[in-house]
């Protein structure tokens, strides 16, 4: 007998576009802006769990700037729509369409999103114990070259960052009973970086190709990056997570501007692997020489390289060209103020030719999270509970 059923084809249609359960395993599209913690859970399929993460702490570059920037003499800022479209239709700085990978992270743990640093208020810097977000459009490990700080204006570096979060430490040691309490307190907070990518992209092709080699440089990053992650140490912090730098060679405007016969810029991501192999040595050594400390490497380059190898396991449809429209209309430039983005929006990798779109944010969280192929030694989940 011949199975007729087309609604019954349809709920299957629906199932399999987003959901998977081979490799890929991910849900393509976020879930509710205001979808509280256990649900949240629930969608995650991580049953009845305790997460006890007292606060979240972010530092890096645009993939996690909550809006620093907006307060910066600089025109890197992404406080305009279309950004911000699906952040209940709010522009906030963050360059993504929705929420980024450390939002979802945030309301995983049930904390509030890590505030822009630049914004908490005086009265309000004593009284934030559940995480500040020091990011900001266009930092580095290193400062800004001479040429983009004339041409951007400026934007915070790891150290001012860093600096930054020191202010914060002092302004909460009050709200604590005593030394101990707080070192608890420290010790259980949880410190997400994605930083790199710039040192890599632009500040190397402004001016620092002709000054080192790769191997050179990507071994001077990493000696100053293990310098600010000892001083964070130093001022309490133990739990760290960090991710590695994206394939910037396949970016829609490295493609754009190189118009490689590659899918990709080869060059630039070999430079980005030469630095993301000296940065999973790092965070080993770190583990292994820093007592009761806990450093993740976050493998951000494989789970972009795993979507572009099979786009359609993980829901997108477009890995090459950015959702909304930029002032050139040629994939170089930011989105264009006002302008309309793609409809559909969780079928596209990248939002701007730079960053990812909030559905990419959600896949990135979700699987450092639970996937031990791309956070180790431990996952993310297991660092937020240990």
């Amino acid at each position: 007998m011949e199975f007729s059923c087309p609604i019954c084809v349809s709920i299957f249609s629906f199932v399999f576009q987003f959901f998977s359960f081979d490799s890929g395993d991910v849900f393509a599209i976020p879930p509710t802006f205001s979808i509280s913690q256990d649900a949240f859970l629930q969608y995650l399929s991580l049953g009845n769990i305790t997460i006890d993460l007292p606060a979240l702490y972010v530092f890096g570059d645009s993939f996690i700037d909550p809006g620093n920037n907006n307060y910066l003499k600089t025109v890197l800022k992404s406080n305009y729509t279309p950004y911000g479209i699906d952040f209940e239709g709010k522009p906030t700085g963050r360059p993504t369409n929705g929420r980024t990978m450390v939002d979802f992270i945030a309301q995983i743990a049930g904390l509030p999103f890590p505030p822009p640093v630049l914004e908490v208020s005086e009265a309000s810097k004593k009284n934030s114990p559940t995480g500040v977000n020091y990011g900001s459009n266009s930092g580095g490990i290193l400062p800004s070259p001479r040429l983009a700080d004339q041409l951007f204006g400026h934007v915070l570096s790891m150290d001012e960052q860093i600096a930054l979060f020191e202010n914060t430490t002092k302004d909460l040691k009050d709200q604590f009973d005593n030394a101990e309490s707080f070192a608890q307190y420290m010790s259980k907070s949880l410190l997400f970086f994605h930083i790199g990518s710039n040192d890599l992209g632009i500040f190397w092709e402004f001016e620092r190709h002709s000054n080192y080699t790769v191997e050179k440089y990507s071994q001077f990053l990493i000696n100053e990056l293990s310098k600010q992650l000892q001083k964070l140490y130093e001022l309490g912090a133990r739990k760290f997570f960090v991710t590695n730098v994206s394939p910037l060679g396949c970016q829609p405007t490295s493609i754009a501007i190189e118009k490689p016969k590659t899918p990709c810029s080869e060059e630039k991501n070999m430079r980005v692997l030469n630095y993301n192999e000296h940065l999973s040595h790092l965070l080993s050594h770190l583990q292994s020489t820093l007592p009761g400390s806990k450093f993740v490497l976050g493998d951000l380059y494989k789970v972009f390289e795993d979507v572009f190898a099979s786009p359609a396991s993980y829901g997108f449809t477009d890995i090459k060209n950015s959702c909304c429209i930029d002032l050139f209309r040629n994939q170089t430039r930011p989105c264009a103020p006002n302008s309309e983005p793609c409809k559909e929006r969780n079928k596209y990798v990248y939002y701007d030719p730079f960053h990812p779109t909030e559905s990419m944010n959600f896949l990135i969280a979700r699987r450092f999270l639970k996937d031990s192929s791309v956070s180790s030694p431990i996952n993310l989940l297991q660092l937020m509970q240990a």
